[in-house]
């Protein structure tokens, strides 16, 4: 048994040696054999820590001593909702016979 089970599963887990020598693992018992994590040689940082070990910093004095842009405030926003007032409808005019 010297293929390792990644071989089989698709992981990265190596069986011990102490399971294959029948000596008790941490568990106490040999009939389940203990298994070891086979680490990576060049972990990847995960996104955030990435993210946050590769972005653009500020290395000039200009650029550390610049304020942010001014700009003008925007015009205020439409109302989202407008009520209308029940109309009261007019009554009918009456044409003139007279005319």
């Amino acid at each position: 048994m010297a293929t390792t089970t990644s071989a089989v599963f698709g992981t990265r887990l190596v069986p011990s040696v102490a399971a294959f020598a029948g000596v008790r693992g941490k568990c106490g018992g040999t009939s389940s054999p203990t298994v070891g994590i086979e680490c990576s040689s060049r972990p990847q940082k995960k996104a955030t820590k990435h993210h946050m070990k590769t972005r653009p910093r500020k290395t000039q004095p200009w650029d550390i001593n610049r304020k942010p842009t001014v700009r003008t405030p925007l015009p205020p926003l439409p109302p989202d909702w407008t009520l209308v007032e029940a109309a009261v409808p007019a009554p009918p005019e009456v044409p003139d016979a007279s005319g």
